[in-house]
Order: C-alpha cells, then sequence, then structure tokens
C-alpha cells in the first residue's frame, strides 16, 4: 500500500491522542520516504506532541512509525505535515 487515509493514534510523552492522517510513500532515487499530515486533534494535545523527544503514530492494525511533525502550529490550523523515520506503517 502507498497511501493511507484514515484514524491514527499518536503517542507522545504523556499524549495518546486520536487523530485522522493523509499519508504517502513517496520514491526518490531508489529511496522511500513516508508522510503527509494530521488533523482532528486537539491543540494541546499537537503541542505536547510538538516538545516531546519521540512520536509515534500507529494504526488501527497496531502497526506503528515514528515521524516528527513540520511546520508550526498556529491557533486556527486544521491540520499539520509530518514526516515519518523508518519504515512506513502502512
Amino acid at each position: 500500500m502507498t497511501t493511507y487515509q484514515g484514524p491514527v493514534t499518536v503517542v507522545a510523552g504523556d499524549v495518546e491522542a486520536t487523530m485522522q492522517a493523509d499519508l504517502s510513500i513517496a520514491e526518490r532515487g531508489g529511496t522511500k520516504s513516508w508522510g503527509g499530515h494530521v488533523s482532528d486533534y486537539d491543540n494541546a494535545d499537537m503541542f505536547k506532541v510538538l516538545t516531546a523527544d519521540t512520536a509515534v503514530m500507529r494504526l488501527s492494525n497496531g502497526q506503528e512509525g515514528r515521524f516528527v511533525l513540520q511546520g508550526k502550529l498556529t491557533p486556527g490550523q486544521t491540520a499539520i505535515g509530518v514526516l515519518g523515520s523508518g519504515p512506513a506503517p502502512f
């Protein structure tokens, strides 16, 4: 599967929050990467994700992948970019 759209659980520090994700795998020069964006999150939870040492995204099938957030969290923002690390969990 090269794309995933649906619910995920984000785990970072003491946060375990359900969000919606729109993710895909890209390949450039033989190297694969994954990322996309998450939405439908609580701003307080997402701030904790931004300040945590590690963040993990868990899909409903139990597969997990580490990620970092891309960009800044601003009031009223409805989605934020994510960049995966390691194999894609989908």
